[in-house]
């Protein structure tokens, strides 16, 4: 199915993210902390929330529901999350969408052949690779290996309808239908100039599906022009296409505990003219990304591999919706002079413009394992934890990336060691000597060491 290709800005872009390494399953504790799981809604989406599109033995394309809710709607409610499976040696039939696509693939090789400009462009991609397609291209792509899956991940912007995209087939039968089917016979017969009965013997007679099976030759035919370059017949590009290796430069974070990939505008013209950025963090064994936020960019992420937890503060969720700070929770369970104390606390609200605003949080938390997706807002402060026997690798797509810093709550680079020591005196309730031991502590930056494993340690 054209699945495997389309995408945001006129543009298209190849470029090699990192591969994501092992992952697996997650060891929880199932009492204290470790066991709570939590729903993370609105912002955690599990298996459920996946609608198949297309399946069978040669595939899948399915696509995960629309970000309908009030507190993500305004963030990410046009974008719309989706994965490709492609069986060895599976085609995908010629197809566009009305909708932008930036396309991550996750594991396996293949060749994805864009029709677009009046020319034709055809691409190598492998694990690791970012593939940026336009709406409106034709698109028809294969799996290029004799035993191994074709797995994508896509991130799809929709250009005609909000948060609504659709995939028209130029080719088809009953499964998929041909648009072209819908026509008079009067302008079919002008628009191709031949009969009726012979253009349907040509474009109504694909009857194997969205996703078939093609032959060994068939599949070194197509490879033949691809190229990691974008080139075709040993001519330009016509978008001057040039790969980028996520792995074969420096990371931005690393440490012990885990490793960050990132692709931004500033990397990438292309990426800049999308307000888009890519990130791959790959986050060790047992280990956590320290509690962090976005300035500006909204942040859709998918986990590729391996199991953990997430964690989020969000003033944003009612009281009866998300779970109170811990502190809140010891609280509620006081004395009822403490309970008093509480109510007159939150009974202290801002005005806004008539509208009242609690001063309160709510914690977001759940389990995440290989094919979650996460929508964190901008602002939001939020935590990754890697489960105790494998990595955890997670896919992120920043929206509205363009004026974006990744501000660290904790760890070396946190920003409040950035206090100067007057402010330090009037903001915190203890000692200067206390605070600075508290937030100096931590002696590593952006990934550390995890609850799990410091309970081992400890121990």
């Amino acid at each position: 199915m054209g699945a495997m290709a389309r995408s945001p800005l006129g543009l298209v872009l190849l470029l090699s993210l990192c591969s994501a390494t092992a992952l697996a399953s997650y060891s929880y504790v199932e009492s204290g902390e470790g066991g709570r799981s939590g729903s993370g809604r609105p912002y955690h989406f599990g298996e459920e929330s996946f609608r198949h599109w297309s399946r069978s033995r040669q595939g899948r394309f399915r696509v995960l529901g629309r970000f309908t809710h009030e507190l993500l709607e305004d963030a990410v409610g046009n974008y719309r999350v989706a994965e490709l499976e492609a069986a060895p040696r599976a085609f995908l039939q010629p197809s566009h969408y009305d909708a932008d696509e930036v396309m991550f693939v996750k594991e396996g090789e293949g060749v994805v052949v864009l029709l677009a400009r009046g020319k034709r462009e055809s691409f190598c991609v492998k694990e690791g690779d970012v593939l940026v397609i336009p709406a409106g291209a034709v698109v028809y792509s294969a799996n290029t290996q004799q035993n191994k899956w074709f797995r994508v991940v896509m991130l799809l912007n929709p250009v005609s309808t909000k948060g609504r995209f659709e995939e028209f087939f130029p080719i088809g039968g009953e499964s998929p239908e041909s648009f072209f089917s819908v026509f008079s016979d009067d302008v079919l017969q002008a628009a191709f100039n031949t009969r009726r009965e012979e253009w349907e013997q040509v474009f109504e007679k694909q009857s194997k599906g969205e996703i078939t099976t093609a032959s060994e030759e068939q599949i070194r035919e197509l490879s033949k022009s691809c190229s990691r370059g974008g080139r075709h017949g040993g001519g330009e590009s016509i978008w001057d296409i040039k790969p980028s290796s996520l792995t074969g430069k420096k990371p931005s974070h690393s440490n012990n505990h885990g490793r960050h990939y990132e692709i931004t505008g500033d990397d990438c013209p292309q990426l800049r003219a999308l307000d888009i950025e890519v990130g791959l963090a790959n986050i060790s064994r047992g280990s956590m990304m320290a509690p962090s936020y976005s300035t500006h960019a909204n942040k859709v992420a998918i986990v590729l591999e391996g199991n953990g937890y997430f964690e989020m503060a969000c003033p944003h969720l009612s009281s009866d919706s998300g779970r109170s700070s811990p502190r809140r929770r010891e609280r509620e369970h006081g004395s009822s002079r403490e309970w008093g104390r509480e109510e007159e606390e939150e009974g202290r609200e801002e005005q806004e413009g008539g509208q009242t605003k609690s001063r309160g949080y709510k914690q977001v938390r759940s389990r995440i394992r290989e094919g979650s997706v996460i929508v964190i807002p901008a602002g939001h402060p939020v935590t990754l934890v890697a489960g105790d026997d494998k990595n955890l690798a997670v896919l992120c797509f920043g929206v509205n990336a363009q004026h974006d810093e990744k501000v660290f709550l904790a760890g070396s680079n946190g920003l409040l060691r950035q206090m100067d020591e007057q402010a330090k005196a009037l903001a915190f309730g203890a000692e200067k000597e206390k605070v600075d031991r508290v937030i100096g502590a931590q002696s590593d930056a952006v990934f550390l060491r995890g609850p799990s494993s410091r309970r081992v340690a400890s121990e």
